[in-house]
């Protein structure tokens, strides 16, 4: 019963974030969960939980601070390990190499499926017609459509031969996966859509290219942790809003100060972030509530707590770069150059501050930049639009113009199979195939063209939402920019400053009460050692 227990245990693998954050980590010295979770974006009980995992898989170190938190230590080499113990964790290796792939030949089969059902449709359009036509010219001496079925079959198939003409890998080229990028998750990373082929363009077309925001929640968390941690781990609902997809409506700016409809008493739009990152709400003298989150406010020596954040601000600065380049100013210009291109062009500088509000002026204003062209908002949890397809225009109208002419034949095709079927004909060979699979080409032909449609309105749906969302997000940010020192947010922003937690560093040796490497020996001979620490100091 035990080793059952053991081995189940064994195979419960940790989050593919967390490992890969001990990868990175591993130098040595060890890692508690508040950094996991950080930089992970993962919740704090799932990074205790994974990395409480992870230490059985790998039989890693697991010791005990002062505090009472965990301090785990693991292999250099974490996944080598971790594939040489688990047969769950190879199939998973295994399978997520194998499946771009696959999806891949998932992709391309939807365009030569569609290839196919032209082929079969205007194959047995073209013998239906050949046949009617030589019905009635030689009727009285071959007996009718039955009498010339071998001559009408080789005309047919002879025709379409010319119909066919060389194989569609002629036609539209494509390269294999691997050769550019294409299912990479780095958006940078990402081919140019002219790189897509036909057959794949096919299935964005019909499909579209997935979710545009896949690991969101994860940088979410990620986002909301470097802003606590920089804030000493004591925050306001207000400075968590803008990592919230329900947070109320910022106050707007008039001729008397700041001013809001609400009065911000429903704070339950970052209870999910609050008790993910295991905060906890305190009332001040006030009356006001704010959150603060102890269980941050620990690393180990070997984690910086502000390591993600300055990667963030690195790659703000790296916008800021694009931003100017694309407005003429060197990448080093000064605010003064700045605020002057932006009077130059009449465009209100009132409540920018320094440079980097001039740059975010000069964003707002100028024409939008291509998606390629601008990185996301390291300090933002911007979400990004969904795209109709990926693929590049002239491959888009290919697929959509055969797409109706798929459906044009079928519904033609399908009048004539009606004919013939009135009287009772089966078409012969590989035709009376197509004869009993119509129903099939027909629902393939009418889904071929309703899915997109459909999807267009359900994209443009989608977008007004994350415009909403990003816009609200945005109007936070502008909001606390502008140092909401006075009122009832500026009172609040202040109070939480008053809770700030000092950023604890774990990992010493006069941290640790307790370490797995330990054997019952050296507990007895540090209990000893304890004993007579003590009995010195009682006689000083």
């Amino acid at each position: 019963m035990v080793s059952s227990s053991y081995e189940k245990l064994r195979e419960k693998l940790p989050s593919k974030q967390v490992i890969d954050v001990v990868e990175k980590s591993s130098n040595g010295q060890g890692v508690i969960a508040a950094d996991v979770a950080a930089t992970a974006g993962v919740s704090l009980s799932q990074a205790r939980k994974d990395l409480t995992a992870l230490a059985s898989l790998s039989q890693g170190d697991i010791a005990v601070s002062n505090d009472g938190e965990l301090i785990y230590t693991f292999p250099d080499d974490i996944n080598a390990v971790l594939a040489s113990r688990s047969s769950k964790y190879q199939a998973q290796e295994l399978f997520r190499k194998a499946w771009p792939r696959l999806f891949w030949v998932i992709r391309v089969s939807f365009g030569l499926t569609l290839v196919a059902s032209l082929v079969a449709i205007f194959s047995a359009i073209l013998f239906i017609q050949t046949s009617s036509s030589s019905s009635d010219d030689d009727r009285d001496d071959r007996g009718g459509f039955g009498g010339r079925r071998g001559g009408g079959g080789g005309g047919g198939f002879g025709g379409f031969g010319y119909f066919w003409g060389p194989s569609p890998l002629d036609f539209f080229y494509y390269r294999p996966y691997g050769s550019y990028g294409y299912y990479s998750q780095s958006a940078t990373n990402r081919a140019d859509p002219d790189d897509m082929g036909f057959f794949e363009s096919v299935f964005s077309y019909i499909f579209g290219d997935g979710n545009p925001n896949q690991g969101m929640e994860e940088k979410r968390l990620q986002l909301a942790a470097d802003m606590i941690r920089s804030n000493n781990g004591a925050v306001t609902a207000e400075q968590l809003a803008p990592f919230c997809d329900d947070a109320p409506a910022p106050p707007v700016e008039t001729s008397t100060g700041w001013e809001s409809s609400s009065s911000y008493v429903d704070e339950n739009f970052v209870l999910p972030i609050v008790t993910q990152l295991s905060g906890e709400p305190v009332v001040t003298e006030n009356g006001n509530i704010v959150y603060t989150f102890p269980d941050l406010q620990l690393s180990t020596s070997s984690t910086s707590s502000n390591d993600g954040l300055q990667t963030r601000i690195d790659k703000k600065e790296e916008v800021s770069q694009i931003v100017l380049k694309k407005a003429g100013l060197r990448s080093d210009a000064t605010a003064a150059e700045i605020k002057q291109l932006l009077n130059y062009n009449r465009i209100d500088t009132r409540g920018a501050f320094d440079r980097d509000d001039l740059i975010e002026i000069l964003w707002d204003k100028m024409p939008p930049l291509r998606d390629e062209e601008i990185p996301d908002d390291p300090t933002m949890l911007v979400e990004r639009e969904y795209k109709f397809s990926v693929a590049s225009d002239f491959n888009r109208v290919l697929a959509a113009g055969l797409g109706v002419v798929n459906l044009g034949g079928a519904l033609y095709l399908g009048n004539l199979l009606g004919q013939y079927a009135a009287y009772g004909v089966q078409l012969p060979g590989y035709f009376g195939i197509i004869q009993a699979g119509f129903p099939l080409l027909l629902a393939y032909a009418v889904l071929y063209n309703l899915i997109p449609l459909g999807r267009s309105f359900w994209v443009k749906a989608q977008n007004e939402q994350i415009q909403k969302r990003n816009k609200l997000k945005s109007d936070w940010k502008a909001a606390l920019a502008n140092a909401l020192l006075t009122g009832k947010i500026g009172e609040k922003i202040e109070e939480a400053k008053k809770k700030s937690i000092q950023m604890k560093q774990l990992g010493g040796k006069d941290d640790i009460v307790f370490d797995t490497r330990e054997t019952i020996e050296d507990l007895g001979k540090k209990k000893s050692q304890d004993e007579l620490d003590e009995f010195d100091k009682a006689f000083q």
